[in-house]
């Protein structure tokens, strides 16, 4: 930082000063002569001014160097010296800005990276709370499915059952015609025989009382098969009565489980359409979990970008200290001669001059 109240004549003085005892002023020299205040880029200025002020002065110079020469090289020198400086102060406080932005967006991209991490976490967490949901619906379709089995089943014994009696009818309805037609048999046969007795009456009719107590025997055994045939078809009607009702609470049954077995499957339909809308939510939930780690490698991608910036620049700044060194060092070689210079100047002004021989 540049101390309040560092004037040009202050920096003219010093740089006098140290000009007067034969050092070189640089902005390092005078900063120093001011006691160590002031800052490069206020000094470099002033002293560069100072310079221009007094490139006419002739400084002792040794023979075979031209003093403008050594003088203008000497100002070039000092003001490449000069530019070098502020040019590198500037690059140097640019370099810290940059490397306080990069840093800046490290640790947003640190912060964003780990929103998303946990933005992962949540969706890894809904993602297995969909799945545990999904095994619970797949769990609670096969139990309504082996329900549904059960009830099918159900329903085909009832059907078969329902045959079963179906069949019996009809085997009672067989019967029922056999004991007719053999009931209208026995009246033919009856009325055949009776027939033959009326054309045979005249022969027979010494034989009427015995085959008339006959008669009446196997007409009372005919009678008591009619009464039996009668009781047999009175209890076919019965049964047959019976099993129609049996059929028709058979067909109740079979039409509240048909209507079970709809029930069952409209539940199970509900079931699918909400599998389906929760695959598609699973669907969505990874579609999301791959962007964000698309972005997180895009934000992984630019942090490596941001690193190696920082790591050129670190390396540019280490090369420009390599150069500033090597300036330095040839700064002190140029000054080392320029004092040998003067030294040998002084050396020479000092000596007697020679007494001049007189010819012959």
């Amino acid at each position: 930082m540049a101390r309040a109240g560092i004037l040009y004549s202050h920096v003219a003085a010093a740089a006098a000063g140290l000009a007067a005892d034969n050092k070189n002023p640089t902005v390092d020299t005078v900063r120093e002569a001011l006691g160590g205040t002031g800052s490069k880029s206020t000094i470099a200025p002033m002293l560069k001014r100072w310079k221009e002020e007094h490139q006419q002065t002739p400084s002792p110079a040794g023979p075979g160097v031209p003093p403008g020469l050594l003088q203008a090289v000497k100002g070039v020198y000092e003001s490449i010296k000069t530019d070098f400086q502020q040019d590198l102060d500037v690059e140097k406080l640019a370099h810290a800005a940059g490397l306080r932005q990069l840093a800046d967006e490290l640790e947003k991209s640190r912060l964003q990276q780990a929103a998303l991490e946990q933005r992962v976490n949540t969706l890894d967490s809904e993602l297995a709370s969909a799945n545990t949901t999904i095994a619970h619906m797949h769990q609670a379709n096969h139990l309504l499915t082996v329900d549904l089995a059960g009830a099918r089943s159900e329903q085909a014994g009832l059907q078969q059952r329902l045959s079963d009696r179906a069949a019996e009818v009809a085997a009672l309805n067989a019967q029922l015609t056999q004991a007719r037609a053999q009931f209208d048999h026995y009246h033919e046969a009856s009325a055949t025989q009776r027939a033959e007795e009326r054309q045979g009456f005249e022969q027979r009719a010494a034989l009427v009382d015995r085959e008339l107590v006959t008669l009446r025997q196997q007409l009372l055994h005919h009678k008591g098969q009619a009464a039996q045939f009668a009781g047999q078809l009175s209890q076919a009607g019965s049964e047959n009565a019976r099993l129609h009702q049996a059929a028709e609470a058979a067909q109740g049954d079979a039409a509240r489980e048909r209507s079970a077995a709809e029930r069952a499957t409209f539940q199970a339909s509900g079931l699918s359409a909400q599998l389906d809308k929760l695959q598609a939510q699973h669907d969505a939930m990874q579609a999301q979990v791959n962007e964000s780690r698309i972005a997180l490698a895009v934000r992984a991608r630019e942090s490596e970008i941001v690193a190696s910036r920082l790591a050129q620049a670190d390396s540019q700044a280490h090369a420009a200290a390599q150069e500033k060194q090597a300036l330095m060092r040839t700064v002190t070689v140029l000054e080392t001669e320029l004092r040998q210079e003067r030294e040998l100047a002084r050396q020479r002004d000092l000596a007697p001059p020679a007494s001049s021989q007189p010819g012959p």
